[in-house]
């Protein structure tokens, strides 16, 4: 015997099961899951474990942060990002764990932009799957952030003036900009991008 069952209905799964008496029970559950791009800013997802905030969408992609930080641990030896120990989390661990969630091919490599806080180091730049905000993203995307009164890392340094090597920028527990020694445990709130046909729950 050969059934066809065809939907026509949005939003609608069907499947089709047969007993072994040779009944067949077709069951009928709406798919409540739309795409990631249809997400308004400022709301909360949850990919895998873990609820993120949508901060933003592009062409086809969309900018999520973690909505709580993930790990205490200090920025690293000095508060130059692209050798830093929060980097190497986020594009280790952290990487595993959201390609885990929406497969490696969902996630969109972007430019960190790492010009300091003073104005200095302009043209730097780095490509990551998953970073931190910077300085200027924090301040774009200000509106959705809000204060959880956790110190958290930014990815901007204070200044390339060598007396200031090892200081780096931070959000303070108010949500205002700080700055402080990078040898300090503060929170990261990995930043990434993704394609906007994720689909979430």
């Amino acid at each position: 015997m050969e059934i066809e069952v065809i939907n026509n209905v949005p939003n609608i799964k069907i499947t089709v099961n047969q007993s072994e008496d040779g009944k067949f029970a077709i069951l009928l559950a709406e798919d409540n899951k739309v795409t990631l791009g249809s997400v308004k800013p400022g709301s909360t997802v949850k990919l895998g474990n873990r609820e993120y905030i949508v901060l933003g969408h592009g062409t086809e992609t969309t900018a999520i942060i973690t909505k709580a930080c993930t790990k205490e641990m200090c920025f690293g030896d000095t508060g130059d990002y692209i050798i830093s120990d929060v980097r190497k989390y986020c594009n280790g661990e952290f990487l595993n764990e959201i390609v885990a969630a929406v497969g490696i091919d969902n996630i969109v490599e972007h430019t960190v932009n790492l010009v300091a806080d003073d104005g200095s180091g302009k043209g730097k730049t780095c490509k990551d799957k998953v970073s931190i905000l910077t300085t200027e993203n924090y301040r774009r995307y200000r509106e959705f952030l809000k204060v959880y009164g956790d110190w958290w890392w930014i990815a901007t340094r204070v200044t390339y003036d060598k007396r200031y090597a090892r200081d780096v920028c931070c959000v303070n527990s108010g949500g205002i900009l700080d700055w402080d020694d990078c040898g300090f445990c503060y929170g990261v709130r990995p930043f990434c991008v993704l394609n906007s046909s994720v689909l979430i729950s």
